[in-house]
């Protein structure tokens, strides 16, 4: 899933020429095949753009698209699609995203990346993480309105992963004392010795070893989550779902759940159920920023603190001055902006070396921690793209 990280490495990257590919893709099916051959005549077109516009020859173009001419064979890669492809290419940087939305095809060559099409998985209305556990496993999946992905978080393997340790324990205690171990207390705060302390009531012991699991879950999951602040979904049947809420309870954890046994559905089941809970609460949150921005534009003393020419907007939001931005989905304002007059210049159309100033006031916007909403473009004050908030 593509995520705020991901777009902060991008922006970093300041080396001409930059290569952004985007592409709708299929999950399964013959089609796959098409979205081959898709790749390969977008890889073309970038070629000729680095020979034509940015004066590199043939074999070195070749050279640059070599990350991409790589996919064209790779059978296994091909297999584990979601519904758009996303690929960034610069020099000593290759970075491919498959996501949950179907993108544009769409090939642009520059002196920096564009993620214009991938802008509605960072917006605020939108983003959350699905926590799944069951006894035997736990799963974190962050997910958008769009669909789910699984992270690369290394959580601990079940209640099994307890008993092994206890079991372990215990073969200690019962054996010579040069071999035997401390007590040891896990991340949860039950400690592995004592919970032989319940010895004859398997009851009891069961759900210490439980308890102990969540909490490492829990752990785990607080760590990873430092930078997020969007809300936590628990899918769990109820007896983890009373332990974890109880116990643990990690701070983007929402009060209301999802009661089911995870391993009993799909990830799309899981996806369908977690944003149902969340979706009432994205909906609010963005009826709130249009009534805030439009009661602080309808009124003379406080419409100073609003924005809405893009091109205001990006600079304020450069700025880090735009708390909340409101975009009009789908809209692209071409110009350019000035470094030296710290001004940005809209353009009627597209030309060589034109950025879009809606992208970056958005990408502006979230970098230094401001508030995105997509909304329909009749929301917005007529004819404007952005509505800005302005912090001061």
């Amino acid at each position: 899933m593509f995520c705020k990280n991901d777009l902060e490495r991008l922006l970093a990257v300041d080396t001409a020429p930059a290569v952004s590919i985007f592409m709708p893709t299929h999950i399964a099916g013959r089609e796959i095949r098409q979205d081959v051959i898709r790749l390969r005549n977008l890889m073309a077109k970038a070629q000729d753009e680095l020979c034509e516009k940015h004066g590199l020859r043939r074999p070195d173009a070749e050279t640059f698209m070599k990350p991409v001419a790589d996919l064209l064979d790779q059978g296994e890669f091909w297999r584990h699609m979601d519904r758009g492809l996303a690929v960034f290419l610069a020099k000593g940087v290759a970075a491919i995203h498959r996501v949950p939305i179907e993108l544009p095809e769409e090939v642009c060559v520059n002196s920096r990346f564009t993620v214009r099409p991938l802008l509605p998985l960072l917006a605020d209305d939108g983003n959350f993480m699905i926590l799944a556990v069951t006894a035997g496993r736990a799963r974190l999946f962050s997910a958008t309105r769009h669909g789910i992905a699984e992270e690369d978080v290394d959580l601990p393997h079940g209640v099994a992963e307890i008993d092994a340790e206890t079991d372990y324990d215990e073969n200690n205690r019962n054996s010579a004392p040069p071999a035997r171990h401390g007590d040891r207390t896990d991340r949860g705060g039950v400690s592995m010795v004592k919970t032989h302390n319940f010895g004859e009531d398997p009851e009891e012991l069961r759900k210490a070893h439980l308890i102990s699991y969540i909490g490492r879950v829990c752990a785990k999951v607080q760590d990873h989550l430092k930078t997020f602040h969007g809300p936590l979904v628990l899918v769990a049947e109820d007896e983890i779902q009373g332990h974890l809420r109880k116990n643990t309870h990690p701070r983007a954890l929402i009060e209301k759940g999802v009661f089911a046994n995870p391993d009993a559905l799909e990830p799309e089941e899981i996806h369908r159920r977690a944003y149902a809970v969340v979706q009432p609460m994205f909906d609010q949150a963005r009826r709130a920023a249009l009534e805030h921005f439009n009661a602080l534009h309808g009124d003379r003393s406080t419409a100073e603190r609003t924005m809405t020419r893009v091109e205001d907007a990006m600079v304020a939001a450069r700025e880090g001055r735009v708390g909340v931005l409101l975009v009009a989905e789908n809209d692209r304002i071409w110009g350019h902006y000035r470094e030296d007059y710290h001004r940005a210049f809209p353009l009627h159309h597209e030309t060589d070396g034109a950025i879009d100033l809606v992208e970056h006031a958005t990408m502006e916007t979230l970098l230094r921690g401001g508030e995105v909403h997509v909304v329909a473009k009749g929301e917005l004050p007529s004819g404007a793209s952005t509505a800005a908030i302005l912090r001061f």
